[in-house]
């Protein structure tokens, strides 16, 4: 006789026949009980990996934060060559001498600026140390 998927018949059978109570109830408990098992898994591979995980997040964040780095230069290098071309076009087109055009084209970075990056960046850095201290536990 076959034993696979017991299907309901057309004779008029409910779900609730069917499905019995302490039928119900042990899959439900199955089904909690794989759910844990599975939880429980992940959690050990975890654990026992947990080295792995951080070096290979070290890894990650250094290689964004060089890849940052490299965009940030690139894009930097493409600025100065079209201020370049612009601060030529200027002394083509309106005959400026070199200090007025330094001086419209001055290249200092302020002191508030320097402060508040530095500030900013102390700030993240603090949080995160913290963040990821209190969860370490």
């Amino acid at each position: 006789m076959y034993r696979g998927i017991p299907r309901l018949r057309a004779s008029g059978s409910s779900i609730v026949n069917y499905l019995s109570v302490p039928q119900l109830r042990r899959k439900v408990k199955n089904s909690l009980s794989a759910a844990q098992d599975t939880f429980f898994t992940v959690k050990d591979v975890f654990e026992r990996h947990k080295v792995v995980f951080t070096i290979s997040t070290s890894i990650a964040s250094v290689a964004t934060a060089w890849a940052g780095y490299s965009l940030r230069q690139l894009h930097q290098s493409r600025v100065e060559q079209r201020l370049e071309s612009i601060e030529k076009a200027m002394k083509n087109n309106y005959q400026m001498e070199d200090p007025e055009l330094r001086k419209l084209v001055s290249g200092t970075v302020s002191l508030p600026a320097c402060v508040a990056t530095a500030g900013t960046s102390l700030i993240i850095g603090s949080v995160i140390l913290i963040y990821g201290n209190f969860y370490s536990v």
